[in-house]
């Protein structure tokens, strides 16, 4: 990706940046000049290795997005190490562990568990990031939602409801934030080839590539232009949309 001055100075978090898309999203912001906070319950060397190829600043932090100390922690050592908070991609989510499976089959216990990341964990870093981009006057949350959540998905109910609930949430929060001066948007990644979800039965991977008007497996980086639209002041007036980046699978 070509290194241009987008988020030049900025400071954006990333959550679930040790892999995949949250690794995508954090190497294209600091190829557009951001100082990156690459968060991930698990060690992300390798993204805060790519993150400083790109020409950004990297702080990794070790986080659970679900426990509110440690997002507390997350925003804090954002703040000691760059001063600011500009931008934050909630990507992290529960979903490799998700298997398919018929709704009255569920574990509760399973539920309660994507709820606490996909949902609670959202809410928690949103409200960890507003005391300073409150302060600032100035800031652009993106949400990762997934399409299923616009188009269903059987066998998969508590992973569609909790990306359900991101779209609702992003609504809710672009209304209160707003007059904070703070922008609110989500992306709706159709399926995406990472390393969580090669395990996924064939014949489900074909359909959304079936579906497709671009009939081509979908890659992190597909998603990584319409984040740094959402983040920069390119959508300076954009708050409360959801945009679906999936090939033409769904279309408005």
């Amino acid at each position: 990706m070509p290194t241009h001055d987008l988020l030049a100075g900025r400071t954006v978090i990333v959550t679930g940046a040790a892999t995949g898309i949250g690794q995508a999203f954090a190497v294209g912001a600091a190829a557009q000049g951001a100082n990156v906070v690459v968060a991930d319950m698990n060690a992300a060397d390798e993204t805060v290795a790519a993150v400083e190829a790109a020409g950004g600043r990297a702080l990794a932090v070790r986080v659970d997005v679900s426990d509110d100390a440690s997002v507390q922690a997350m925003a804090k050592a954002a703040v000691e190490r760059f001063g600011r908070i500009d931008g934050l991609v909630n990507n992290a989510a529960y979903f490799r562990e998700v298997k398919l499976t018929p709704f009255e089959e569920l574990d509760p216990a399973i539920w309660d568990r994507i709820f606490s990341v996909n949902v609670k964990g959202v809410w928690l870093c949103c409200k960890a990031v507003m005391p300073v981009m409150r302060a600032q006057r100035s800031g652009a949350i993106v949400n990762i939602a997934s399409v299923v959540a616009v188009a269903g998905q059987p066998g998969y109910l508590h992973y569609v409801a909790t990306k359900g609930a991101v779209l609702s949430m992003t609504k809710g929060l672009a209304k209160e934030c707003g007059p904070m001066g703070v922008r609110v948007n989500v992306i709706a990644p159709g399926f995406v080839i990472t390393d969580a979800t090669r395990n996924r039965p064939i014949e489900w991977q074909q359909s959304f590539l079936k579906a497709r008007a671009i009939s081509r497996e979908q890659k992190p980086d597909d998603l990584v232009g319409t984040a740094l639209y959402l983040l920069s002041d390119l959508s300076g007036f954009v708050s409360g949309q959801t945009i679906v980046v999936d090939g033409g699978h769904i279309m408005y």
